[in-house]
């Protein structure tokens, strides 16, 4: 659709109606500039889902206001406010523009929660929502520190908070995750390179110690990017979608909505891929290296910048 009717159209739509249930429902997750929009897409290829564009958004969303900006939550966590607040959103009764951005249809029966700011209590969500599937989008976190560094993220919306500060503010947070205080005594807090590679750190360790090998697919970009007929069958029996592989690769080779750098899927890919090799010098990689392996995350990722199926999530139940 035009633009410009598009804009007409969006100012004069009917109220879409949402009649899913809370199990009618997928999650998908990851790391601003990792391919989340671009996951969603594909799994939406033939518009059958309603997709709540990042509606965990406090500064966008009037329903998400209880949360922190990058919240964290045990999935144990009992706080009966913020629980009622997530399931209006799960169950799809938030409504702006912001949120169905995207959206077309009058009717729709399930839906897709798209959002970049719930990686720390993916766990406590998919509790709260009886355990849909989630799709956990991972790119390489040099890659995603590019782009965030070219587009000048690393700090909350509204206010002069950075990102770095509201995660390491969250007191539960480190105690439940001691390795993180350990890992700050490490990095040059003044070094946005360094607080933003912590970040993506944090990012994925969370999710990854509390979410089981049956919790979650774990969907990298690079996967998509080389080998997109194998990744979006495997992502297609995980959630147990049929597949018309003719629209499916449509999807795929679309630009994305958030695509903000303008890349083209097809043609530059092995800027998508590899570009940090050229984009940080020896030593920042060197570095980067360092304070994954800190984490213990540096096996996720070869020396050429592919994903080597280590395992991610836990065996826990």
């Amino acid at each position: 659709m035009p633009s410009r009717l598009k804009l007409i159209y969006y100012k004069t739509r009917l109220p879409l109606i949402d009649i899913g249930r809370l199990d009618d429902l997928i999650i998908v997750a990851g790391m601003g500039r990792s391919g989340t929009t671009w996951a969603g897409n594909i799994i939406n290829y033939d518009n059958s889902y309603r997709v709540l564009f990042e509606p965990f958004f406090p500064a966008k969303a009037s329903e998400a206001k209880g949360f922190e900006y990058i919240q964290y939550l045990n999935p144990h966590y009992r706080n009966e406010v913020l629980a009622n607040q997530a399931r209006a959103i799960l169950t799809g009764d938030v409504r702006n523009d912001w949120v169905d951005r995207g959206n077309d249809r009058l009717l729709y029966r399930r839906r897709i929660v798209k959002d970049i700011r719930c990686n720390l209590m993916l766990g406590w969500l998919k509790r709260l929502a009886n355990n849909p599937p989630v799709v956990f989008v991972i790119r390489h976190p040099l890659q995603v520190l590019h782009s965030w560094l070219e587009l000048g993220w690393g700090k909350e919306a509204i206010g002069s908070r950075s990102d770095f500060d509201i995660i390491t503010s969250q007191k539960e947070l480190s105690n439940d995750f001691p390795i993180i205080k350990d890992v700050m005594g490490l990095i040059d807090r003044q070094d946005l390179f360094e607080t933003l590679l912590f970040e993506w750190c944090v990012y994925h360790l969370v999710p990854f110690r509390h979410l089981s090998k049956n919790d979650a697919y774990p969907l990298f970009y690079e996967k998509l990017l080389t080998n997109p007929t194998n990744e979006v069958g495997s992502l297609f029996r995980y959630l147990n979608k049929p597949i018309d592989a003719d629209a499916s690769h449509k999807s795929i080779l679309a630009s994305s909505g958030t695509n903000f750098l303008d890349r083209d899927y097809g043609r530059d890919q092995a800027r998508l891929l590899n570009s940090w090799k050229d984009d940080f010098s020896a030593s920042q990689i060197r570095r980067a290296d360092y304070i994954l392996s800190a984490f213990g995350l540096n096996g996720i990722y070869d020396k050429n910048g592919l994903p080597t199926d280590t395992q991610l999530f836990g065996d826990h139940s």
